[in-house]
């Protein structure tokens, strides 16, 4: 029994760090978007009681925060039931882990060592990358990927994917004869668009394989490829739908994927500045021969995970 609730308690340990970020450059971009000293005013709703030990809606919150950004797309409304549930088992188990008195037991004193010092140093990275971070610099990016990206053509396209030519030239003729690209995407096409008619969307021209986007660009809206185009991923036959001038979107609007870049480059910055100030002795894997500092940017440490 104690063993199980020591894996228990490893699996809350586990769920707490997954809630904190995975990475200490994510944890540095997060910091630097908190005002200093904020609180949260807002009211402690109970969605729930294990043995009487309520949950509060700040709970399910930061748990759908803590999910992939793809999944998160479908809303916390749609992963409602299922955060709540893994919130309670959470719950318990720690409920039933501090019966046992687990909370003094060196393995998980060991864990929680290990938790806070990766909060330390991420605390640490997001202060030094805030100070940094300011309107200024936000802006300057921003005139750069205007500069970069004013007047730059773009097309929307759709393909079909398939794996080997004969198929492809098999697909060319259908449509020659009049079938619905679309539809016929759908169909047979072997990549991820194919649910949705081969539909690219918008893209430029370095966006996309050389082959495909020679191909792509070479057409006029309507056409399609008469020959196959190959590529690593197979034989694509391309339909162009648009052609038109990239938009160039609001400062306002693009701020928090810029303020994300910036604060990634920060973040490699102020790191690799310490470790110019910081005397490291590094080793090979033996312990025995000592090697020098690789070169490029420095690699940000991750979250750990707890020892099983």
């Amino acid at each position: 029994m104690v063993r199980v609730a020591l894996f228990c308690m490893a699996t809350i340990i586990s769920f707490t760090l997954m809630m904190a970020k995975e990475s200490a450059a994510e944890v540095g971009i997060q910091l630097a978007q908190a005002p200093l000293g904020a609180k949260g005013a807002a009211k402690k709703i109970v969605v729930a009681r294990v043995v009487g030990e309520p949950i509060y809606q700040q709970d399910i919150i930061r748990a759908f925060r803590a999910m992939p950004p793809r999944i998160r797309r479908a809303g916390l409304k749609r992963h409602y039931t299922k955060l709540l549930e893994t919130v309670i088992v959470a719950k318990m188990l720690t409920i039933y882990g501090r019966r046992l008195k687990l909370e003094n037991d060196s393995r998980v004193k060991r864990e929680l060592k290990r938790a806070e010092d990766a909060l330390v140093r991420d605390v640490y990275l997001g202060d030094l990358v805030r100070k940094q971070i300011t309107e200024k610099l936000l802006k300057d990016k921003y005139k750069v990927l205007v500069k970069k990206n004013k007047g730059v053509e773009e097309v929307r396209a759709r393909h079909v994917l398939l794996q080997t030519e004969s198929k492809a030239k098999e697909i060319i003729k259908s449509i020659n004869t009049g079938q619905n690209f679309s539809a016929l995407a759908k169909k047979h096409s072997i990549g991820r668009t194919a649910s949705r008619g081969g539909d690219l969307n918008y893209f430029k021209r370095d966006e996309m394989v050389k082959p495909f986007s020679d191909a792509a660009f070479a057409l006029k809206v309507g056409q399609v490829t008469q020959k196959p185009v190959k590529s690593d991923f197979g034989w694509h036959v391309i339909k162009l739908e648009d052609r038109r001038k990239r938009k160039i979107p609001t400062f306002q609007k693009v701020k928090p994927v810029i303020r994300q870049k910036v604060g990634e480059e920060v973040s490699n910055r102020v790191v690799s500045d310490l470790l110019t100030q910081t005397k490291v002795q590094r080793f090979s894997f033996d312990g025995k021969t000592p090697r020098a500092a690789p070169k490029g940017p420095a690699s940000l440490p991750t979250t750990p995970k707890p020892a099983r």
